[in-house]
């Protein structure tokens, strides 16, 4: 671990195959000014490609003119506004909370690494990684772009300003530093960049000695990352090494910081919460909250603390499996749900632990869920924390608890008290109901295989689904009001949609459809960011999608790994409201001849084939049979059959296929959440072929 300035930084060039990617132009809204800022590079129709031009080595390329041909514009090197969100969760303490609201309506201002000029998904696009925020600060929009290194976004337009790729891949969300001079930058190849705000390059760097996969904590007069199993704190003023803490185990969250008690608290592989002491690096307190054992299934990866500094709690999530939903009988008071988690403390998947000495002062009324299906069910979203003028702190979730369905249609967002004062009557880790009534319609709820992640602006609480971002302001949090029959009365504001696809509203430059909005769901009024393109997650699938707020911007950072940014303003005036022309669709892939492997499958979605293996697995979700060709079959090829197939075959279909089974399917390769399926209607398109053939 060492830390080296920028005469001796490692200078590593950008692949030419992606150098393409890199030059993309960019798209923008015609709403609100000049167009800009998605990889499409149009501007009111027409044709335009931003120039990327950067040295030798392509670390760092430059955008001299936006999409026009217009020198992009000369931004000054500024510290970031008070409030701004600047880190991962917004701020060091990961609260995911920011007191800047944007009142609506809003409207269209630009998209980047999403839509073409005609709103479809461009060719050779690549999405952000999962849980990658974007950050801004001093008229910048900053995002980590995996292989691609780091971009620099101007917050006006959204036009690239610059690129920088110095090593490694780029796979978390980034830091802004306080100075405004620098943005700070974690790499796979082990190293903490510093980058300068105005023009990408490297000013220094850190050599952590293990790649680094989650975001860096910045606070005070440090940054603090993780890299393998080591906590460090390295100096913002000259990037050396304050401390090095080892937690014994692979750290798999950032770090979140407590001012009061200046710690730093890390969850590990081994299940344990880490409170590391922020001064000088040692250990205040090691705990581990929950029972279970660690494993692929029980793990904090992809989570991160969040501190509720007022009561000194950090609160830490813990991933549990797909059968934790089942779990979870059809409750709707505090005091069942609690008796349950007292009895069953192996599904619980929040946890509070007092921050003076790991301690779990009560049991937090929240049930599992997350962006799950057939069997897999991955983290699920952290709360928020939401500290009110008054001193009053609560947590924003997605809670469980309903009666009317099965297990998977029981979530809601909810509000979570930390004390007894609170709301008289209420325990400490009680929730409150939200009431949630997209259209206006009758109350609503959240699939629990589908719970959204959460962030929160004033007092609208916003939801990132895999197709859509909700926007849900919270009108009244009276005593009289959050039980599960008189929920907090709220109001539903504009979506975010992936793509619209019903063309009674048609293709315009404000991508706003004032009736509605169609994805492969109805949607209340709002936005959409492609046009006519489907479920284009299924291809670019990152499990993460969240808001950001800050800046006057309402950024939503899609599945497929797209950003769209709206502001404040009408999102049907002039010439946001206009229909622009459609070009014809694409003619089909022809069919693949011979038969595919499993493995071979992702190389020919979209075509007609014939693939054939043995079944690793085989689950019903009561939606769909799965017929897995990997256990578990994430990352795999699929075969669905659907409920409303299942009475064309002589039985259940999970019960006439097992796994071990070699069998040969035929249909139209898909994607589906990321892996190549075949969606099966009718039984003949199965067949057993000879055991001795099947691969």
């Amino acid at each position: 671990m060492r830390s080296e300035d920028s005469r001796s930084d490692r200078r590593t060039g950008v692949p030419a195959s992606l150098a393409l990617l890199l030059s993309l132009p960019l798209l923008g809204s015609a709403c609100g000014g000049k167009d800009s800022g998605g990889p499409d590079g149009q501007a009111d129709g027409d044709t335009g490609e931003a120039s990327l031009d950067g040295d030798a080595a392509g670390e760092v390329r430059d955008a001299d003119a936006d999409a026009d041909g217009d020198a992009v514009e000369d931004i000054p090197v500024v510290p970031p506004v008070e409030g701004a969100w600047t880190q991962h969760a917004h701020d060091a303490q990961r609260t995911s909370y920011t007191a800047q609201g944007v009142p609506w309506p809003w409207r269209w201002k630009w998209s980047w690494n999403g839509p073409d000029a005609d709103g479809r998904v461009p060719a050779g696009r690549t999405p952000i990684p999962r849980n990658v925020q974007p950050v801004t600060g001093g008229g910048r929009v900053y995002v980590a772009h995996g292989p691609l290194g780091v971009a620099a976004l101007s917050a006006t337009t959204g036009a690239v300003l610059w690129t920088a790729a110095p090593g490694g891949e780029f796979v978390s969300t980034l830091a802004v530093d306080p100075d405004g001079v620098s943005v700070w930058a974690a790499s796979t190849d082990g190293r903490l960049y510093q980058l300068a705000v105005e023009d990408g390059r490297t000013l220094g760097s850190f050599d952590a000695g293990a790649p680094i996969r989650v975001p860096p904590c910045l606070f005070e007069d440090r940054v603090v990352i993780a890299a393998g199993s080591r906590v460090i704190a390295v100096a913002r003023a000259d990037r050396s090494s304050l401390w090095s803490y080892d937690a014994g185990a692979e750290v798999q969250t950032p770090a979140a910081w407590s001012p009061s008690r200046n710690v730093v608290v890390v969850g590990s592989a081994d299940l344990q919460v880490h409170a590391i002491d922020a001064a000088g690096g040692t250990r205040r307190w090691v705990a581990r909250p929950s029972p279970v054992e660690p494993d692929e299934e029980h793990e904090f990866a992809w989570g991160w603390p969040v501190v509720a500094e007022a009561h000194g709690l950090v609160v830490v999530r813990l991933r549990l499996p797909w059968t934790s939903i089942w779990d979870m009988p059809p409750l709707t008071d505090n005091a069942s749900i609690r008796a349950l988690f007292e009895s069953r403390p192996d599904i619980r998947p929040l946890h509070a632990l007092d921050l003076d000495d790991g301690s779990s002062p009560f049991i937090l009324n929240v049930g599992n869920g997350g962006y799950g299906d057939g069997g897999y069910l991955p983290m699920g979203p952290p709360p928020v924390v939401k500290r009110f003028g008054d001193g009053t702190e609560v947590l924003y979730a997605v809670i469980r608890g309903d009666n009317r369905y099965d297990s998977r249609w029981d979530s809601h967002f909810g509000e979570v008290v930390l004390d007894e004062t609170t709301v008289p009557g209420l325990r400490a880790g009680y929730v409150r109901w939200i009431d949630f009534r997209p259209g206006g319609g009758e109350r609503s709820f959240l699939l629990t295989d589908e719970q959204p992640n959460v962030a929160m602006a004033g007092d609208v609480v916003l939801g990132g689904h895999w197709e859509v971002g909700w926007a849900v302001q919270v009108l009244d949090r009276g005593p009289t009001v959050g039980s599960y029959d008189t929920p907090l009365p709220s109001v539903v504001g504009p979506v975010v949609a992936t793509s619209q696809d019903d063309p009674s509203c048609p293709w315009t430059a404000g991508h706003y459809c004032p009736d509605g909005v169609q994805n492969t769901r109805t949607y209340p009024p709002g936005f959409y960011i492609y046009y006519g393109a489907g479920a284009v997650y299924d291809e670019f699938w990152t499990e993460y999608s969240t808001w950001v707020v800050s800046d006057g911007l309402v950024m939503f950072r899609s599945t497929d790994g797209a950003l769209a940014a709206l502001e404040a303003g009408d999102p049907a005036a002039g010439k946001c409201a206009a229909p622009l022309p459609r070009p014809p669709s694409p003619a089909p892939l022809p069919p693949v001849p011979g038969v595919l492997s499993p493995e071979e499958a992702r190389a020919h979605v979209g075509r007609e084939a014939t693939v054939r293996g043995r079944i690793a697995e085989v689950f019903d979700n009561g939606k769909a049979v799965y017929l897995g060709f990997r256990k578990p079959h994430r990352g795999g090829f699929l075969v669905r059959i659907p409920r409303e197939a299942w009475p064309r075959f002589p039985a259940h279909p999970a019960a006439l296929f097992r796994e071990g089974d070699p069998i040969e399917v035929r249909g139209r390769l898909r994607w589906y959440q990321g892996d190549p399926e075949i969606l099966v209607g009718h039984p003949e398109s199965i067949r057993r072929p000879d055991p001795d053939t099947a691969r």
